[in-house]
């Protein structure tokens, strides 16, 4: 008989493969940012900032829970590539708002495009209705930690 419940042995050995992945994944996306144009601290500092719209350094470190000096130095890239500007902050004086230019949101999508072509490319037999199921169980694994940390 088959349990519908996974076994804390079966979890286990789940996320020991989760995190084998993670560690090659890590060298491919990094090969992939830098095939469609941008570093991978780069490309996750612009997604970061699209998502929240406009934010200052420290919201952006919260936001991805990395240090305010890895921030500024990917800002600064980021800001001679003029993909960011800054605005006046209201609230703050001397901690701007970060916001993509519309040549950083061009560049972004033509990153995401090249990423797709280039993961397609490495990977192009995967099953989706797998790949789909695969993504549904590894994101209610992570909102169902995330809800017992809390």
């Amino acid at each position: 008989m088959i349990e519908k419940n996974a076994s804390g042995a079966n979890l286990h050995t789940l996320f020991k493969e989760i995190f084998n992945l993670q560690s090659t994944l890590s060298e491919v996306v990094d090969e992939v940012h830098e095939k469609a144009g941008m570093r991978t601290s780069q490309v996750r500092l612009a997604n970061t900032l699209l998502e929240l719209g406009q934010a200052t350094v420290p919201d952006i470190a919260y936001a991805m829970k990395i240090s305010r000096q890895f921030v500024q130095t990917a800002i600064n890239e980021l800001e001679k590539q003029n993909m960011i500007e800054f605005q006046e902050n209201p609230r703050h004086k001397r901690s701007k708002l970060l916001k993509l230019t519309e040549h950083g949101r061009d560049v972004l999508n033509q990153v995401r495009e090249n990423e797709e072509a280039i993961i397609q490319k490495k990977l192009p037999d995967m099953d989706a209705t797998k790949v789909k199921a695969a993504y549904e169980l590894l994101a209610s694994i992570r909102v169902k930690i995330n809800k017992k940390n809390t």
